[in-house]
C-alpha cells in the first residue's frame, strides 16, 4: 500500500504458521506499540527520520527489559512503505527483517490485523490520507493546428467501480479476552473501547465498504456444540456495536460462528484449567474481514 506523501507507512508482522506461541512485544524508541502474535501484524505511520524498534519474545517473562535495549535502527523516508517481518530462528533474540514490498504483500494476506492493545508509542501516528495525482490528458500536436484535448468524464457519469480503487479482503482480529470475561457473551468495560477503536480504524481505512464478514472463534474447552454458539454470539456482538459506531456495509454484515475450527494453537489442552485457559487465550479472537475501496 502506498504510503503517504509527508509520512513513512510501515507493517510489522509475524508469519501465520510459527513454533512459538507467545506474543512477541513490539517498542518504538522504548515505548511499548502492540503484543504481536503468529499470524499478526500491525500498520502505522511514522514522520520521516530515525527510529529504534525492540523487539522481544514473550517480554513479560523478563519483565519487559527488552525496550530498555538499542533495538534495530531505521532511517524511515518520507512516502516509503517499510515491511517488517518478525525472523523466528532464534526466540531468545527476534530480530526484524525487510521483506520486499511483492513477498510482503502475499505473507500479509495469510494474517490479520491486531488491534486489541492500544499502543503508547508516540512515533506511531494515524496514516493521512494518500493523495493520488488526476492523470493528465495529453494528445499529438501536427504543427500548425491546435490540439483538441478529450473532455475528462463528469465523475458523477462514471460507475462506481471505475471511481473506486479495488483490494484484496483486509481482515482485523479483536482478542476476545480484550471483549469478554470467559466463556461470557456481554461485553466488559473494555471491550467497549476495543470496539470504538476499531470502528474508527475501519471507517478511517475504507472510503466505501461493500460487506463486512465478523467471525467468531473459541478454544477447544469445553462441548464443540456449545463453542459454536459462543463465538456466534460472540461475533454478533461485535457486528452490533459496529454497526452502532458508524461502520457501514453497502451490502450489510455477514456473521459466523465457526467454534473451534480454525484454532491458531492446537497444543493446548482441553482441561480447564488456568494453564489451559492463558494457552488457549489466542485461539478465542473475532476476526473481522472487510471488502471494499480502500482510502
Amino acid at each position: 500500500m502506498a504510503a503517504p506523501e509527508r509520512q513513512a507507512r510501515i507493517f510489522v508482522y509475524r508469519q501465520a504458521v510459527t513454533a512459538y506461541t507467545n506474543p512477541v512485544n513490539i517498542y518504538l524508541d522504548s515505548r511499548f506499540h502492540t503484543a504481536l502474535l503468529g499470524g499478526g501484524y500491525s500498520e502505522f505511520c511514522a514522520a520521516p527520520g530515525a527510529i529504534a524498534i525492540q523487539t522481544g519474545y514473550d517480554d513479560a517473562k523478563k519483565m519487559h527489559q527488552t525496550k530498555e535495549s538499542p533495538g534495530q535502527s531505521w532511517a524511515l523516508q518520507a512516502g516509503q512503505t517499510l515491511y517488517l517481518r518478525v525472523n523466528e530462528a532464534n526466540p531468545a533474540d527476534m530480530k526484524l527483517v525487510e521483506v520486499a514490498a511483492e513477498p510482503a504483500q502475499q505473507e500479509l494476506a495469510r494474517t490479520a490485523q491486531q488491534t486489541h492493545v492500544l499502543s503508547r508509542a508516540p512515533a506511531a501516528q494515524s496514516c493521512a490520507p494518500v493523495q493520488t495525482a488526476a492523470p493528465v490528458l495529453s494528445a499529438p500536436v501536427t504543427p500548425g493546428l491546435t490540439a483538441k484535448l478529450p473532455v475528462p468524464a463528469d465523475p458523477a457519469s462514471l460507475t462506481p467501480a471505475a471511481t473506486r480503487k479495488t483490494a484484496a479482503p483486509r481482515a482485523y482480529a479483536l482478542q476476545s479476552d480484550a471483549l469478554f470475561e470467559f466463556g461470557k457473551t456481554e461485553l466488559k468495560t473494555s471491550g467497549y473501547n476495543s470496539i470504538e477503536i476499531m470502528a474508527q480504524q475501519l471507517i478511517s481505512d475504507f472510503q466505501q465498504v461493500e460487506r463486512i464478514r465478523v467471525v467468531g472463534h473459541s478454544d477447544s474447552i469445553g462441548k464443540p456444540k456449545a463453542n459454536r454458539a459462543l463465538s456466534l454470539a460472540r461475533a454478533e456482538v461485535v457486528a452490533r456495536q459496529l454497526r452502532d459506531r458508524g461502520v457501514k456495509a453497502l451490502k450489510g454484515f455477514q456473521v459466523e460462528g465457526q467454534g473451534e475450527d480454525s484454532l491458531l494453537k492446537t497444543t493446548c489442552p482441553k482441561k480447564l484449567t488456568p494453564a489451559s485457559k492463558l494457552c488457549h487465550a489466542p485461539n478465542r479472537r473475532v476476526e473481522i474481514i472487510v471488502y471494499g475501496a480502500r482510502n
